[in-house]
């Protein structure tokens, strides 16, 4: 039987429920490292600790910190298409639901800046084997497609052009990243007035995505 060093709990192999239960244990220790002390700080020894177990248990539910951090890219991600999703599921108009997206993906990513960071700059989880990863999973395919039928309801409300839909989508995501990298991390800027300049960007995003689809006469 393994020896434990002092203070560590043992693992015990129970159930998957029991498996999956620890493993989001793991995640929520892992975030709570992640925005209290930074991405430096996340080690899987540093985890371990903070959980009790060997460092070594770790290694049965991710097999390397990037395998780590690729599985809590995926959870911001979810939860962020989870919120969206919600937000617009009772409004018929697709240009409502344009709008109402914009605002709600802003809202979820404004709340978690430490989570922004994570999914967005974090070096190990833009590996081309991490994000190959990502891309596959059907997770990251829901939030692509609820993205796409975004553009593609607009056009069909709007009378527009079919050809322009990913153009649209990729439009809509590249402008809502960007304001969020501002107001998260240039935080340098002498930004004058947010509220202010986040309502702009929600109206410009929304009638930018419009004009992008529109049949060119």
């Amino acid at each position: 039987m393994p020896v434990l060093a002092k203070g560590h709990r043992r693992v015990r192999r129970g159930s998957a429920e029991d498996h999956a239960d620890l493993r989001q244990q793991v995640i929520a220790a892992a975030f709570a490292i992640h925005e209290r002390d930074g991405i430096q700080a996340m080690s899987m020894r540093a985890l371990a600790g903070d959980l009790g177990l060997s460092p070594m248990a770790l290694y049965r539910y991710f097999t390397s910190k990037a395998d780590l951090l690729r599985a809590l890219g995926e959870v911001a991600m979810t939860e962020a298409e989870l919120t969206v999703s919600a937000a617009i599921a009772d409004e018929p108009s697709a240009r409502a639901r344009l709008r109402i997206a914009t605002e709600s993906f802003i809202d979820y990513w404004e709340a978690r800046p430490a989570r922004f960071r994570l999914f967005y700059m974090t070096p190990e989880t833009m590996e081309p084997e991490t994000a190959t990863q990502m891309v596959k999973s059907p997770n990251y395919r829901r939030s692509v497609a609820l993205a796409a039928s975004l553009s593609t309801d607009l056009i069909a409300e709007v009378g527009g052009d079919r050809k322009k839909g990913l153009l649209a989508r990729d439009l809509h995501t590249a402008l809502m990243v960007g304001y969020l990298h501002s107001r998260i991390i240039n935080v340098r800027f002498p930004w004058h007035d947010f509220k202010a300049l986040r309502q702009s960007v929600i109206e410009t995003i929304v009638a930018g995505v419009e004009q992008c689809v529109r049949k060119s006469k």
